[in-house]
This record gives structure tokens, sequence and C-alpha cells, in this order.
């Protein structure tokens, strides 16, 4: 085995504070298996628990959303990051591996430099967006950095963290859970009727910001459209419970197909997020949408360092999806680009176009095996 290590079982403490995060850390540690045996413990949920990683804390004691929802938070993240740090004294991890979730990561990671444990972060928190002096800090406490997109590589370089880029994990699973024909038959869309996906967002918090904004959008495309079919793209524990009956009756949902939503629909509107990376790779025309508390657009105003928020945009270079941003997010605006591209297949080919280049960009399958195969060499 290429990279494979000797000694008996290696220890290590995993950090994943988010259900994106759970899931990328469960096929690395899948992937990790390859190069021997590892006693496995930290922050997990519950993909990384069925990979056989023991919970020190449970995943879902820390979701927060938005910078104020850190405050609600507090006590469980100043308490998680307690338990992790005595972990060190009585399981004496050989490594650490952080994944994304900077806002606990970046504080916790000194920390464990400090005990002498080695760190490994996979998926690097986004510094280029918010806080581009951080690359250079994560050098002092960083042993190993394995970046998923190719621009952050140099960046973090430059800054002097050793970086390899393995690609994006998304590449390795991203396929619809049915195919285009079983789609439709589950929401019972006519003959001929066009989808259009309404993706807004997996947490609590999201959904209550953008879903009734997105299905009153629907609405106007459908009286413009009458072959417009739009649909709700929901997570399994999602719900619209908190919309009015009315709008509910206006648009369907559906649970746990999402990604045949992204596939198959002629366009869609998504929160910003992964999703909208996602959407692009199966290269379905999308507008960005996003909307937040006025104190952490306040914030978040301030911080952001970028002209665009999208992942797709920012991987192309280019705007390849339009973004509707907090005020400018609204019904109208959504109908607007929606409608205009169902009125308009030229205008739909091209936004297809402008998408086609985005996997190339983001390597090929393989991230998590590369991931684990960095890791291997870094404790070898």
């Amino acid at each position: 085995m290429d990279g494979a290590l000797t000694g008996g079982a290696r220890r290590l403490l995993v950090v994943a504070g988010e259900p994106s995060g759970d899931h990328h850390a469960a096929n690395l540690v899948r992937s990790l298996r390859a190069h021997g045996e590892f006693d496995v413990r930290g922050v997990a949920g519950p993909r990384m628990r069925a990979a056989g990683v023991t919970a020190i804390v449970p995943q879902e004691d820390l979701a927060v959303i938005g910078f104020s929802g850190i405050v609600a938070k507090l006590p469980a993240l100043l308490g998680a990051r307690a338990k992790l740090l005595a972990a060190c004294d009585s399981f004496r991890p050989e490594a650490a591996v952080l994944v994304d979730y900077p806002g606990f990561n970046l504080r916790l990671g000194p920390q464990l430099r400090a005990k002498n444990v080695r760190v490994f972060y996979y998926i690097a928190p986004q510094v280029w967006a918010w806080h581009p002096e951080r690359a250079a800090q994560m050098a002092a406490w960083v042993d190993r950095l394995a970046v998923v997109f190719p621009f952050e590589e140099p960046v973090f370089r430059a800054a002097g963290v050793s970086t390899a880029f393995v690609g994006h994990p998304l590449l390795d699973e991203l396929e619809p859970e049915v195919d285009a024909a079983t789609l439709r038959r589950e929401l019972g869309a006519p003959a001929g009727a066009r989808l259009i996906g309404l993706l807004p967002g997996s947490r609590a918090g999201e959904i209550a910001h953008h879903a009734e904004v997105l299905v009153e959008a629907a609405r106007r495309v459908r009286e413009r459209h009458p072959d417009a079919f739009p649909v709700v793209a929901l997570a399994h524990d999602a719900s619209l419970d908190h919309l009015p009956a009315a709008l509910r009756a206006n648009v369907p949902s559906v649970r746990g197909r999402t990604r045949a939503v992204q596939a198959h629909a002629e366009c869609c509107a998504v929160a910003s997020g992964t999703a909208t990376l996602e959407t692009a790779l199966f290269g379905t025309p999308l507008v960005v949408v996003y909307r937040v508390g006025w104190l952490n657009w306040q914030i978040a105003k301030r911080l952001v360092k970028l002209s665009h928020i999208g992942l797709p945009n920012i991987v192309a270079g280019a705007e390849v999806a339009p973004e509707l941003l907090q005020d400018a997010f609204t019904p109208e605006a959504v109908a607007n680009v929606l409608g205009g591209w169902l009125a308009d297949p030229s205008a739909l080919a091209a936004r297809r176009a402008a998408l086609a280049g985005l996997r190339e960009r983001l390597g090929g399958p393989g991230a998590s095996h590369r991931a684990a195969g960095e890791l291997a060499r870094m404790l070898a």
C-alpha cells in the first residue's frame, strides 16, 4: 500500500462540526483504512459514527447558523472544546484532523498544537473571503493542509502553509438519487412540464429566510409560464411548516431528492452554499440567493473580501450564476431571472455553456483517497 503505516492502531482526533463536514470526514476515515489501522474519536455526526468514529462530542450539538447564532451556542461550543482538549491528555492522539468548520477549528487548532498534537486540516477555512491574514497565522500550527479548490493552493502556500490541492469530494459521488422519469412520476409533473428547482438551504434558519420568497417567486413564474412546474427540494428532516398553508399549496415539496432536482430541472434558485456548486456541476443554470438577519448582514458586509459569494462564480472567476442577496432577494427579482430563462432558450443554453468548465477546474474524482494519502504521509 502506498503510504501504508505500521505499528498498531494509530490514534486520531477528528473534528467535523457540520453535516457536510461529517459526510466528507466519514469518507476520509474510510479511505484512511487502506493505510493501516486507526482508532478515531472526536466530534462526529451520524456518518462518521457509521464509519467507526467514537463521538467525544456529537456533531449535532454544535450546529450554528450566522454570526449571531454563535452566541446561543457558545456554552455548547466552549464545552465541546474543553472535552476535546481533555481527550488529548487521556487519548493522546498522534494527530488531529480538522474538517472545515472554521469558527470552531481556527480556535481549537492552535490549542491542539500547543499540546504537541500535529494538525491536518482538510477542506480549508475560507479565510481568503473573510480574513486573508489568518492564512499566515495558520502556518504556525497547521502541519498539512488539504484544499479542495485549485485557487486555494497558491494562496496558502504563499502564506507559508504546507498545502496540497486534492480535488473536491463532491466529484466522488455527485449523482441524482433517481432518474428524470422517476422524479417526474414521484412529483406528479404533467407531460411537457418544465421543472424549476427551489433549494432554500438545509438549516432551519436558512429555510425560514428563503422559502417564502422562493415559493412566491415560483407562483409568479407559473403565472407567466403555465408549463413551469416548481418544486421545493428539502433535506430529509426539513420542513415548510412555518409557511402559511396557502403558500405551501402553491408549490409541492420533496425530501431526499435534492440532487435529482438539481440535475433534472430546467433551472434552479439555490441558497448560497455547497448546493450552488452541486447544481452548477450538473450543468443546470441557477440563480444564487441568500438572506440573513440584519446584524449578520452588517457584519458580513464589513468582512467579506470577494466580489461574489456563490461558489460557482468564485471557482469560475466570473459570474456564471447571477446572485440576488439580502434586499435584492425578492420574489419579483427571482421570478424575473427564472422566467426570463424560460422565455429565452438561447439564454438558458448560454448559462449551461458557462457552467461546462467547472468540473475540470475541480480535479477528478478521488479527493478522499488523495487526502487520506496526504495524511498518511504526514504521519509516516
